[in-house]
């Protein structure tokens, strides 16, 4: 059992991958590719990659630190003061997320910890945050 479960899992990592790279490749070909880095107060940073255009996203982190198995960072998209989606949970600090979606003109991405599972709203000042222009 144990030996299929392993293979499931690989096969969803590869099935992953594989978008990764499909939507990576969307996004490097795209007329308007954009790449951003956001420092991240604790250190590290976070390395933006998106295309209005093919309305896709990918964040890729560098050097976060690990959190405890009770916290994990969120990301945000932020319109204005009130209007704040979540774009994803970094459970692996090292791992890329891909976020599929319009990306509106002068959204603000933001990284916050929040408790495991995330949380709806954010529960603190995002520790680093970027305008997209």
């Amino acid at each position: 059992e144990d030996m299929e479960a392993t293979l499931a899992a690989m096969e969803s990592e590869q099935a992953t991958a594989q978008e990764e790279r499909e939507m990576l490749s969307s996004i490097l070909s795209a007329d308007d590719s954009t790449q951003v880095a956001v420092p991240i107060d604790d250190g590290g940073s976070l390395a933006l990659m998106y295309s209005r255009e093919q309305q896709a996203m990918i964040v890729q982190p560098d050097g976060l630190e690990a959190l405890p198995a009770d916290r994990t960072y969120q990301l945000w998209m932020i319109e204005g003061d009130d209007d704040i989606t979540s774009a994803g949970l970094l459970e692996d600090p090292a791992a890329a997320v891909m976020r599929p979606g319009a990306i509106p003109e002068g959204v603000v991405v933001g990284l916050t910890i929040e408790p495991a599972g995330g949380s709806d709203q954010p529960t603190m000042e995002p520790i680093g945050s970027e305008v997209l222009t």
